[in-house]
């Protein structure tokens, strides 16, 4: 080995022996602490869930009632809502497709 690496390797074993005292003071959690933690997690995500549940139940009553109603009080209407949003969709698909074409071609 060069004088170098050995200068290196006496550097790197000091530096990981400093480093391996920071981590010998760190001391485990109890499994008591750890329980309350894991308990405390599990109630706290089972809230946010029940909460996303009816926050999206909410929500979809609502727009399933203006469906209804817009349905109930002018059927010709909500027909045509129903023909135009679907035929936007495939026509601003159609017309992307032709542009992403007409680029590759000229290139």
């Amino acid at each position: 080995m060069k004088p170098d690496d050995e200068e290196l390797l006496v550097q790197l074993n000091a530096e990981l022996n400093i480093l391996d005292a920071q981590f010998d003071d760190i001391s485990p959690p109890s499994l008591l602490v750890m329980e309350e933690l894991i308990a405390a997690e599990t109630l706290r995500r089972r809230r946010k869930s029940r909460n996303e549940l009816l926050l999206f139940l909410c929500l979809a009553l609502i727009v399933l009632s203006i469906i209804l109603s817009a349905l109930g009080s002018a059927p010709v209407f909500y027909w045509v809502l129903q023909a135009v949003f679907p035929l936007a969709a495939l026509g601003s698909l159609g017309v992307s497709r032709i542009r992403l074409r007409r680029e590759d071609t000229e290139e």
